[in-house]
């Protein structure tokens, strides 16, 4: 088992952060983070709260300590999104541009 009681803790260990100032952080008591760093597992969306307060990507951790072999979903290449975007919205505007001169040439001829 990943322990991520001892994640946690070292973290805030090699940070020089109190479990106090972490707790303020995600709107919990010290004592949360204390019960937090004694337990070897935890609910995933406090573990993503404390990744936001902290800046820091536990889910990464965690995944590096699984076998290399493993498969996982890749996201989106988020420039392909972008450009993907963009491309969009020129087309839209040109689009918006030919159906102005359309309407222009079709009073011109009546």
């Amino acid at each position: 088992m990943i322990d991520t009681g001892k994640m946690i803790l070292d973290y805030i260990t090699k940070n020089k952060m109190s479990k106090t100032e972490l707790g303020n952080k995600i709107d919990r008591r010290g004592i949360s983070i204390t019960n937090y760093t004694r337990t070897k597992g935890i609910h995933t969306g406090i573990l993503l709260n404390i990744s936001h307060a902290v800046k820091h990507n536990f889910f990464r951790d965690i995944a590096d300590q699984l076998p290399a072999d493993y498969t996982y979903i890749k996201p989106e290449d988020m420039t392909l999104h972008k450009e993907k975007d963009n491309l969009i919205a020129e087309l839209q505007e040109e689009n918006k541009v030919l159906k102005i001169q359309n309407e222009i040439l079709l009073r011109i001829k009546g």
